[in-house]
């Protein structure tokens, strides 16, 4: 029989093993918290504790044009920060500060002498090198430079629509920048700075403690079709033309006609982009692509297409044009009431005959024209690499009175972008191919008959090329004209609606479109004058600012005259449209 005494001791022994056993299991119990739970919180107290975590900025990707030229690019600046908690005395550090960031020294007192949980003041956003230098140099408590990267665009107010810019938080916010702003941003990294034990306003880097927790990427660079020396002629000539005519603004565009690459995208009036903030919102806008109106007699060529691929009114069938023609209870008119006479259909888009293309859309039928029209990518994004893209406007054939199906062929009724315009005279230009327009510069750009759609026949784009040509030798774009070169486009001019009153006297679109050379076309190119003041014709405002920049460009690109011709002139029937 156990003692009394070795009874109590057992007991005892036992009741101390349970105390333990609970106590270790309240200890694991609480590491298991600490350590799982709420690791994430603990480890970010520790480090709030004992180190600071800062960025490390990523070098966004440059943009070059098509010749490796850089359209935008960063420049390496630094910035001056400090953390008031780490600082004892501010102003014996903004007395030694306020010489070096030329700031005045009660200013720097206040940001350094900061109360509550900012850690992070900016002393001075932008500082160059041997300032930064010489801050580094001070070795004081507290004190920040940040390594940085600021974008920089080389050329000012050429391509700024095109390009874009970036915030300050360093996002795209307009053009190429914003399009493509997940390539070209990189991914920003992150740092710990570890300090040592002392208390909080006494502590001190650690040397060779630092240590980067998330390596930066930099960001990818894009290359774009873009070629910047066309970029400033198609920009300095369209600058003229708005400017003679005291126009609200315009765009321009060329576009190699075989593969849809864009050469050049200007817009006016234009900005500068190192100093966006400077200028109106409205600048930063690619008209190009974001701005759809009414073509007008340019888009004459396509309903033209259509008839022939359809065999409606292409074997020499006549209109007889007596300058007006009654749709239901409304009345056509050429313009200047000018009548055409008796006109075919190649004669129709000559000399721009209203009547004459409205009676070849109403033979055509709403059905078919919508089909060629959808068909010429009208309607429709292009996809080109641009956000902000409008599809222009192009309602559906069963909502079509018979007065709209008649203006929807010669180009009013329905809206359209440059760029779409652009390249549906490009399928006529390249033998009938559709292209898209792109401005990112692909390793081999597709080639006509590669896998390219087919949207014309090679005889019906031959035969509008050379109604084109005819349109520049003797019909409305006679000021298209180029010297010892053929040249081929149309003239446009509409009036403008105005949204809740509609269309508005005074308010007018002029524009020109084409290509060159006809023989061989190397460039196509479209020239949009919005609201000139006077005379507003296309043949008048557009036309002569298309010359120019074929001209300078075909030069420019060493593409040789044509052979000396004698071509057929005879008297124009036609207006200035």
């Amino acid at each position: 029989m156990q003692p009394a005494n070795g009874r109590q001791l057992a007991r005892r022994s036992a009741v101390w093993s349970a105390i333990a056993m609970a106590l270790f299991a309240l200890l694991a119990v609480r590491l298991f918290w600490i350590q799982v739970v709420h690791h994430h919180y603990f480890r970010h107290l520790a480090e709030e504790t004992q180190g600071r975590k800062w960025p490390i900025p990523a070098p966004r990707g440059n943009i070059y044009d098509r010749n490796g030229t850089p359209l935008a690019l960063n420049l390496k600046v630094f910035s001056i920060a400090a953390d008031p908690t780490e600082i004892n005395d501010p102003q014996t550090v903004a007395a030694k500060l306020a010489p070096l960031l030329r700031m005045p020294p009660d200013e720097l007192v206040h940001k350094l002498s900061r109360n509550g949980r900012d850690r992070h003041v900016v002393l001075r956003d932008t500082v160059d090198e041997p300032v930064a230098k010489a801050v580094r140099d001070l070795k004081l408590n507290g004190l920040i430079v940040h390594t940085e990267w600021r974008r920089a665009y080389p050329h000012g107010t050429v391509a700024a629509a095109l390009t874009g810019f970036v915030g300050k938080e360093g996002d795209g916010l307009a053009g190429i920048e914003a399009a493509q702003n997940t390539l070209l941003a990189g991914e920003e990294g992150e740092m710990l700075v570890v300090l040592d034990g002392r208390l909080p306003r006494s502590r001190n880097q650690i040397p060779g403690r630092t240590v980067v927790t998330h390596e930066m990427a930099p960001g990818e660079s894009v290359t774009l079709t873009i070629d910047i020396a066309i970029q400033a002629i198609a920009e300095d000539e369209l600058a003229k033309a708005v400017e003679a005519v005291n126009a609200k603004g315009g765009t321009a565009i060329v576009m190699d006609p075989t593969t849809g690459e864009v050469l050049a995208l200007a817009t006016q009036p234009s900005f500068d982009p190192n100093e966006f903030t400077r200028y109106p919102s409205q600048t930063w806008v690619s008209h190009a692509v974001a701005s759809p109106y009414e073509p007008g007699s340019a888009f004459k060529p396509i309903t033209a297409c259509a008839a022939i691929e359809e065999g409606v009114m292409s074997h020499g069938e006549t209109v007889n044009c007596t300058s007006s023609r009654k749709v239901g209870n409304r009345t056509i008119s050429c313009a200047h009431h000018t009548a055409h006479g008796v006109v075919n259909l190649d004669e129709i888009v000559v000399h721009s005959c209203n009547v004459g293309m409205a009676t070849v859309a109403l033979a055509l039928g709403p059905q078919r024209t919508y089909k060629w029209v959808q068909r010429f990518g009208f309607g429709e994004k292009t996809g080109i690499e641009l956000s902000g893209e409008s599809p222009g406007q192009l309602s559906r054939p069963d909502t079509w009175p018979q007065i709209q199906l008649a203006n929807i062929g010669f180009g009013q009724g329905i809206s359209v972008t440059p760029v779409q315009l652009l390249s549906a005279y490009c399928a006529i230009a390249n033998g009938g191919l559709r292209v898209h327009p792109h401005l990112l510069n692909r390793a081999q750009p597709a080639q006509p008959g590669s896998g390219a759609e087919r949207l014309l026949a090679p005889a019906t784009a031959e035969r509008m090329r050379l109604v084109l040509e005819r349109v520049v030798a003797e019909g409305t774009g006679k000021r298209a004209q180029v010297p010892g070169r053929r040249v081929a486009g149309k003239t446009g001019t509409a009036q403008k609606a105005v949204p809740g009153i509609g269309f508005k006297s005074g308010l007018y679109t002029g524009s020109f479109v084409g290509f060159a050379p006809v023989s061989d076309p190397r460039i196509a190119v479209i020239v949009v004058i919005d609201e000139p003041k006077g005379p507003y014709y296309g043949g008048v405002v557009a036309a002569p600012a298309f010359s120019t920049i074929c001209e300078r460009t075909l030069a420019y690109l060493r593409v040789p005259p044509d052979a000396p011709t004698e071509p057929k002139i005879v008297a124009s029937a036609g207006g200035q449209d």
